[in-house]
């Protein structure tokens, strides 16, 4: 497992046919994750950093309860 922060970098690419940015995850992060194909990520901008979440049930309803509080 390549689990060396010193050593854990990636590029940023584009799909040449969709013109859109990726990056690819390693396999052992997903692993560690328990996360696959078509599990559904939350992406959040915090500052200068890209943080990636599992959205779950507990997040839509927080999010929401506090969006009814307006």
């Amino acid at each position: 497992m390549k689990k060396n922060p010193d050593k854990n970098f990636g590029t940023i690419e584009v799909d040449p046919l969709s013109g859109e940015y990726y990056i690819k995850i390693p396999e052992w992060m997903m692993d560690d994750l328990s996360w696959y194909e078509d599990t559904d990520i939350q992406i959040l901008l915090e500052g200068n950093e890209i943080l990636l979440r599992e959205k779950n049930d507990e997040w839509i309803f927080q999010n929401l309860s506090h969006i009814c509080k307006k």
